[in-house]
């Protein structure tokens, strides 16, 4: 298996673990650019704890009371031997109405400047309740600006955080492939698979947060996976 190129520029995956009152798991993973230093395992676990403390002050009122943050894990990925840190806690939303099924998603999209074909950069938060739906199909809009305006703080309080020797922090799209070719197999069978970019991803800054109304899913949560 190909392994896919690294960023061009020095970056961290960040994932959120969720847990809902069930024990059903979700997560939320995005991308944080740094223009200093690689981070060593103790600036990861600072950064893992600075992002559950911004997380507490921006986004547990989005989140009910039966969906906890048990986890953020912090990876270097400007290299093959980065280092990783995590936060590990319980940290416990606030809305009190009548909880979501665990699949149920709020698709936020992440805007950059380049366009290309085949969708947009976005995350799929585990937010809301009964008490944030206008109908079967969509939010609430005062919820919508809630979210847009409290997902666009989480994420400009984290390009704020000054760790060690890392210097300024963006959120930033990465882009690992551009299109497909044909691959035979040793049964003579044909299918496309992805070209990687080389020798570099394509990273893109986000520049702006934007809520859609309409309500996701995530099938995956079902399983109690983390994504």
């Amino acid at each position: 298996m190909t392994v896919p190129p690294l960023p061009d520029v020095p970056c961290v995956r960040v994932n959120l673990g969720y847990q809902d009152a069930l024990g059903n798991e979700a997560g939320v993973r995005f991308f944080l650019s740094y223009s200093g230093s690689a981070p060593t395992g103790g600036d990861c676990t600072t950064l893992a704890s600075d992002v559950s403390s911004t997380w507490n002050a921006d986004l547990k009122g989005l989140h009910n009371t039966a969906v906890t943050l048990k986890e953020v894990d912090v990876l270097d990925i400007a290299s093959y031997a980065g280092a990783s840190g995590q936060w590990t806690g319980a940290i416990v939303g606030t809305l009190a109405g009548t909880a979501q099924p665990i699949q149920c998603a709020y698709n936020v999209e992440y805007g950059i400047a380049r366009r290309y074909r085949g969708g947009k950069p976005r995350g799929y938060w585990p937010l809301g309740d009964d008490s944030t739906i206008q109908d079967q199909s969509h939010w609430t809009n005062a919820f919508n600006t809630s979210v847009q305006n409290d997902v666009g703080a989480f994420f400009a309080d984290l390009a704020a955080l000054s760790v060690g020797s890392m210097g300024t922090l963006a959120h930033v799209n990465l882009s690992y492939y551009h299109g497909f070719h044909n691959v035979t197999n040793t049964s003579g069978r044909t299918r496309a698979a992805p070209l990687y970019r080389s020798p570099n991803a394509i990273h893109d800054n986000v520049l702006s947060y934007i809520a859609r109304t309409l309500i996701s899913s995530q099938r995956r949560r079902r399983k109690a996976t983390t994504f």
